[in-house]
């Protein structure tokens, strides 16, 4: 049935009621949204204050824990401690009480009974004797402790020298200083609670009710009555499981006012929102049918990539058509920012050339539609800059000069050059097309010379070196991706080799992809630690005693199917994958639990553990150092680390600042493989470093090479002068050993004292030897 009403008013009516109805839409969402935010700002508040009491906490632990290991530590402190000075020991703990405003320095001893204390009213309070031989169960961890009637966070550490003579107590009084700092940090009201019973809080004119207090409630909203206070309790237990509640509580009443202050403006606004919205849907309304449709249709156009009209529009008034016009402009601008964009997608921005991703997908294509028996085969080639870096660094000419290689590139063989790519940061992939009467060879021949010419970049002329990996399509490859897979290898290989230019070589795809399958493999096996992976022990000869005091770890690897992997072979893979570095904290381990069992035996040696560049600058290599010796109970003097010339140099600034810190706390350093590096002993007396590892290559022909013993004989000399320790390796005959004790090297080690042999072996060995 047609309607009574015109279309002027169905379209009126119909936008007032919509408007209307979301109009009380958004009141209802606006309104609950706005008592959601508001609890949920109350839960924020409340969680950032429990937040900040946790960490306020911990602050004051990490504090307490460093001045009680300060304390512990002290030499003289310990002296007193052994021979009950009490006016030493009271004085000590006055002093270190004093640097960081402890409220309570105890010391105990063993017993739990008082030997001094700052609080004299606590030295023959037994509760304290009781309560200190329970929380001596937790040490190096703080703890909430009711003392009399007032509340501390304590902490107790031994006092070793080197068994356990005492016991000392540093604990800060929780006190309404305390709190008081908890409030202003926390912006919330704190308590403490104990058992029900209120010990301190920031809140004033609050007793023993304090449960009643905290449960009133405002009844301003008629129907709903809200709680003044929001409350969090959390809660502490000591080592003898007594509980102390930390209860946080907001005051809501403040936020209550300004809600409903809210709520009234929004719902005064809400209905003026409605009211003009009436008025003005009738003089719009008219306008918007026919025009509507129009821009409607124009959006669809544009969601569908058609952007281009040029019909103009029928009806509506300036503004409709203004909206229309710039509709029309958007789509303009937004087909242009398309192909901007796309072309940006496939293109480096700095060369212009095509990126990875454009490269291969295209080289895709070029093979799929590549008819070798009319087009020839297809030569791609992966360029590297040598020594980029170094020129970028000195000359600030890297982006110019990476564009003129670009062109240079493509000037070679302009009609027969399908793409130029930039693969990553000084690489290239060129694709050429080889006709039939052209060879590899020829085209190489004619393609090396121009390109290594020099370059003239902003009146500089460079002569620049290049490495060059090609493989050929079909003959070598069959498909985009393993083309350029083996492109990359020969590029590799031509790096490794220091050549110019490198073929792929039939078989070295396999070998890189059974590379990748044993990285993996060796990555599992890492993991699940079943002991495929293991360390073994090769001994190291004192020359000056004749005793055997310290070993040298070495990690050794055995498939399940018993297959032996050579460690030169998976630690090269793990360093240039950088697995290395989860390698070397598992042999850390490993080794220093090793040394934890050799210490139950009586069995005191020093171990040497090798080390990478990538160890050594890791960031939580120092740390984790640390933290093993501590879980071990490891003495830093029965470790040596050795690190190679090659490291070091790597970066030697930081490795250098890393050894230092290593060296500080009685870890030894040794330079492995001394003789066949970079450096020198000019260089290395800078190093903070205690010994050198001569390296087996000047050791094992030792006894027929006269050259070998004028080397080994000055460096052991040149050593001893500068301070060094020296360890010669690779010692395979007794004629080698006499002459390094003729020599008065420190240490030798080879297969002529013993190869490197597991632990229980190791033992029996050593029984032997004695």
């Amino acid at each position: 049935m047609a309607s009574k009403l015109t279309l002027r008013q169905q379209i009126t009516f119909l936008g007032v009621s919509l408007v209307v109805l979301t109009v009380a839409s958004l009141l209802a969402v606006s309104m609950w949204k706005t008592i959601s935010s508001h609890n949920l700002q109350i839960n924020q508040r409340i969680k950032s204050a429990e937040n900040v009491l946790i960490e306020y906490l911990k602050a004051k632990e990490e504090l307490l824990l460093t001045a009680s290991k300060v304390l512990t530590a002290d030499f003289g402190f310990k002296q007193a401690v052994a021979s009950r000075d009490q006016a030493t020991i009271a004085s000590v703990l006055q002093n270190h009480g004093s640097r960081i405003n402890a409220s309570l320095m105890v010391l105990s001893d063993l017993n739990g009974e008082i030997i001094s204390s700052s609080n004299n009213q606590l030295t023959f309070d037994s509760t304290l004797s009781q309560s200190l031989m329970a929380i001596k169960q937790n040490l190096n961890k703080t703890q909430l402790m009711l003392l009399g009637d007032s509340l501390y966070q304590l902490i107790i550490l031994p006092v070793e020298a080197p068994r356990t003579i005492a016991y000392s107590v540093i604990g800060f009084q929780i006190d309404q200083a305390f709190v008081d700092e908890l409030k202003r940090l926390m912006t919330v009201e704190v308590s403490f609670i104990y058992n029900d019973a209120l010990i301190i809080s920031t809140l004033q004119n609050i007793d023993a009710s304090h449960k009643e207090h905290f449960k009133k409630t405002d009844n301003s909203w008629l129907l709903f009555e809200r709680k003044l206070y929001e409350n969090k309790l959390i809660t502490f237990t000591d080592s003898q499981y007594d509980k102390y509640v930390a209860q946080l509580s907001v005051n809501l009443s403040p936020s209550y006012i300004e809600l409903d202050k809210l709520v009234a403006i929004t719902l005064l606004i809400s209905f003026f929102i409605i009211g003009i919205t009436a008025i003005v849907c009738s003089f719009i309304a008219r306008s918007l049918t026919k025009p509507l449709h129009q821009l409607t249709q124009l959006s669809h156009d544009f969601a569908r990539g058609k952007y281009k009209h040029n019909t103009v529009i029928s009806d509506g008034g300036v503004e409709v058509l203004r909206v229309y016009n710039s509709f029309i402009q958007m789509g303009k601008k937004i087909e242009q920012r398309e192909i901007k964009i796309n072309y940006q997608a496939k293109h480096d921005a700095l060369t212009d050339v095509y990126n990875r991703a454009t490269f291969l997908e295209l080289l895709a294509e070029k093979i799929t539609l590549h008819d070798h028996n009319t087009d020839g085969s297809l030569l791609l080639m992966a360029i590297n800059v040598r020594n980029f870096k170094r020129i970028n660094d000195s000359l600030g000419t890297g982006d110019i000069t990476l564009r003129s290689i670009v062109q240079r590139i493509k000037a070679i063989y302009p009609e027969q050059t399908l793409m130029v790519g930039r693969f990553s940061g000084t690489e290239f992939g060129v694709l050429i097309n080889l006709k039939n009467n052209e060879s590899y060879e020829d085209i190489i021949e004619h393609f090396l010379p121009p390109l290594r010419a020099p370059l003239k970049v902003n009146k500089l002329w460079l002569n620049l070196n290049y490495c060059v990996g090609t493989c050929l399509f079909p003959e070598q490859s069959s498909n985009a991706k393993a083309l350029v897979r083996r492109t990359t290898i020969a590029l590799e290989a031509a790096k490794t080799e220091n050549s110019t230019l490198r073929a792929y070589q039939s078989g070295e795809d396999e070998a890189y992809l059974e590379r990748l399958s044993l990285l993996e493999e060796l990555r599992e096996t890492l993991a699940r630690d079943d002991g495929g992976l293991f360390m073994v022990y090769q001994p190291k000869l004192n020359l000056e005693n004749g005793k055997i005091e310290k070993v040298e770890s070495l990690i050794r690897w055995i498939k399940p199917n018993k297959q032996f992997v050579s460690p030169e072979l998976f630690i090269d893979l793990a360093e240039q994958s950088g697995l290395i570095i989860k390698l070397t904290h598992w042999v850390i381990d490993t080794v220093f639990r090793q040394q934890q069992e050799w210490r139950a035996k009586n069995l005191k040696l020093k171990v040497a553990i090798n080390i990478s560049a990538q160890d050594i600058i890791n960031t939580d290599f120092i740390d984790f150092i640390f933290e093993k010796i501590s879980q071990y109970h490891v003495d830093p003097k029965l470790v040596t680390l050795e690190i190679t010339e090659r490291d070091i140099m790597t970066n030697e600034d930081l490795v250098i600042n890393r050894l230092t810190q290593l060296k500080q706390t009685g870890i030894q350093i040794s330079v492995d493989d001394y003789g066949i590096g970079q450096s020198s002993l000019g260089k290395l007396k800078q190093l903070p470093i205690d010994e050198l590892k001569i390296d087996k290559a000047f050791i094992l022909e030792l006894d027929t090479s006269e050259k070998d013993q004028y080397i080994v004989q000055s460096t052991i000399e040149l050593s001893h002068q500068l301070g060094f320790s020296v360890v010669a390796e690779g010692v395979e005959n007794k004629a080698s050993l006499d002459m390094l004790k003729a020599m008065k090297c420190n240490h030798a080690q080879g297969y002529f004292i013993s190869r490197p042999i597991k632990s229980a072996e190791l033992l029996i060995w050593l029984n032997a030897y004695e």
